[in-house]
């Protein structure tokens, strides 16, 4: 039977493995065309995918593919994963989440940003807009090829919104390790009282 020691030897070590876990890499849950692959967001577009990742340089610089923290100036970058994507013209709008329906009475007036489709032989396609408004928008990514075949990917995401989706993965990492302290807890001391009850007994 282990000792004591041996046991708070184990109990420290899982709540360091705990922690590290809890603060390590981060995934989020996917939505719309964006989906995360091996840590990389991944933006599905017609028979194409391109990476997807933006940043925010205020404050502590943080990347996100989704919901973003806070308003202000953000960097957008997509980059071709497809190789036929580079021959082919890549654009994007931005437009505040009204629903497709209000959305097509009038694209400009919910539109936020826009960046005309554009060939870029590197694949890689960089932007910076400042969010001035908390809220919900949608990313609209369009491609089109020499021939006039066009494809289209919509992303849903938020500004500024703590919402519980973009929790959800913070609080099962801190149930998971509050679940883990309790039962190295309950652990520990079940054996400290099982070792004064052997003692007795061979007595």
């Amino acid at each position: 039977m282990a000792s004591v020691s041996g046991m708070r030897g184990l109990f420290a070590g899982a709540v360091i493995a705990a922690a590290a876990l809890f603060a390590g890499p981060t995934t989020a849950v996917a939505h719309g065309g964006v989906a995360l692959e091996q840590d990389e967001c991944v933006l599905r577009i017609g028979p194409n995918t391109m990476h997807f990742i933006g940043y925010q340089r205020s404050g502590e610089e943080a990347e996100f593919c989704e919901d973003i923290a806070n308003t202000g100036p953000t960097v957008i970058a997509l980059t071709a994963v497809s190789p036929d994507l580079r021959d082919m013209a890549i654009g994007i709008r931005i437009v505040k989440d009204v629903g497709e329906e209000k959305e097509k009475v009038d694209l400009d007036a919910v539109t936020v940003a826009y960046i005309a489709p554009k060939v870029y032989h590197n694949g890689a396609m960089t932007f910076e807009h400042d969010f001035k408004k908390a809220g919900h928008y949608v990313g609209i990514v369009t491609v089109r090829d020499d021939l006039g075949n066009e494809w289209v990917s919509r992303f849903p995401f938020s500004v500024g919104l703590y919402t519980f989706w973009g929790m959800i993965e913070y609080i099962l990492y801190a149930v998971g390790f509050v679940s883990l302290i309790g039962l190295m807890w309950w652990t520990l001391r079940a054996t400290a009282r099982k070792k004064p009850a052997a003692g007795d007994a061979i007595a």
